[in-house]
């Protein structure tokens, strides 16, 4: 039973890398020249859509029209979801700003910028501190990560350097991202008379609304706008671009339905690792060249992530003291050993 169990968390967790690594590979498909001609917030919104859709779908088979009906109702204090829901819509559309400027590898790399921002985010938000040794691991990581960026840009054909804004576009989607994860973590526990159906229909719809909204302003020139003469939403959409699409709802749905199987250690790592998929991948493809100085780069920020998971199971101070009390100074180094091979 342990043997099928592994199996099946290996899988899972091989299916999350594939998913990370996919997404920005097929927006890199999806480009001509390395430009995107389509609307880069309409892959999100009809992504959003079928999201609601799929929900939506999934009440009804398990509780019919009742469940589709509590999926369209909003509960006193259950507005925080459309709000958790904004904050996502926001970040889809920064994640489309940042692929136009940059290939997927790059930006693959740089989301790994968020364990130092959630690190500070929750230090100032939740009081959690890093101990000496994650501070240090973080800093490694985010210097391995400056040196990929240079080298990456340094070593591509027709660029002309670092995109910094496509970096600073990054950065603020990894800080959205994370302060909208710290929310609907803390939210999609509470509120037991919903179904988590309910839950995710209420923050589909808020990110299909807010796409809308986000698009409307951030690109007059393509429908939906104000101006009646702007391109067709549709306009410029082909076979990739709807790739596109289904990646981007199969991303959201694989984050919400596998990832109770995973926990923080194998999602980073995961995550990291798919930054070395995308790299061997585009080499394959043959839109890319081997470069061993960037590979060997990616392996070590994936080293680091690993490091920083495990550094977070080391005992706490307080509690090796407590154990002084009680034990001998060996039986103390044992007992540390033995709290965090056995840390879940």
């Amino acid at each position: 039973m342990a043997g099928e169990a592994a199996k099946g968390t290996m899988g899972i967790f091989v299916i999350f890398v594939l998913s990370r690594a996919l997404h920005p590979m097929v927006i890199d498909y999806s480009k001509v020249d390395g430009k995107m001609l389509y609307s880069k917030n309409s892959p999100a919104i009809m992504s959003q859509v079928f999201s609601m859709l799929f929900v939506n779908f999934l009440a009804w088979q398990e509780e019919g029209m009742k469940g589709v009906k509590a999926c369209w109702e909003i509960p006193k204090g259950a507005s925080i979801f459309i709000v958790i829901g904004l904050w996502y819509a926001f970040g889809d559309f920064l994640e489309m700003l940042s692929m136009g400027a940059m290939k997927g590898g790059v930006y693959q790399l740089l989301l790994q910028s968020k364990l130092l921002i959630t690190a500070v985010m929750m230090m100032q938000l939740k009081g959690t501190k890093q101990s000496d040794l994650q501070w240090s691991v973080l800093v490694a990581a985010t210097l391995a990560i400056s040196a990929f960026v240079m080298v990456d840009s340094g070593s591509s054909d027709g660029d002309s350097g670092i995109p910094l804004v496509g970096v600073a576009m990054v950065l603020f989607k990894v800080g959205v991202s994370c302060y909208a994860a710290v929310l609907s973590d803390a939210k999609l526990k509470g509120f037991n008379d919903m179904s988590m159906s309910a839950k995710l229909s209420l923050m589909s719809v808020a990110r299909v609304i807010a796409s809308i909204a986000i698009a409307t302003v951030m690109e007059p020139q393509v429908q939906p706008s104000l101006e009646w003469k702007a391109a067709g939403f549709f306009d410029h959409w082909t076979f990739a671009t709807w790739i596109v699409t289904v990646s981007f709802t199969s991303k959201s749905l694989i984050t919400l339905y596998l990832l109770k199987s995973l926990d923080g250690i194998q999602k980073n790592v995961g995550e990291a690792l798919a930054v070395i998929v995308i790299f061997l991948g585009q080499i394959a493809a043959g839109s890319s060249v081997f470069n061993l100085c960037a590979f060997l780069l990616a392996l070590l920020v994936v080293i680091l992530v690993r490091i920083y998971g495990l550094a977070g199971k080391v005992a706490k101070p307080k509690a090796v003291e407590a154990d002084k009390g009680k034990l001998g100074s060996s039986d103390v180094k044992l007992v540390g050993i033995s709290n965090t091979a056995n840390s879940p």
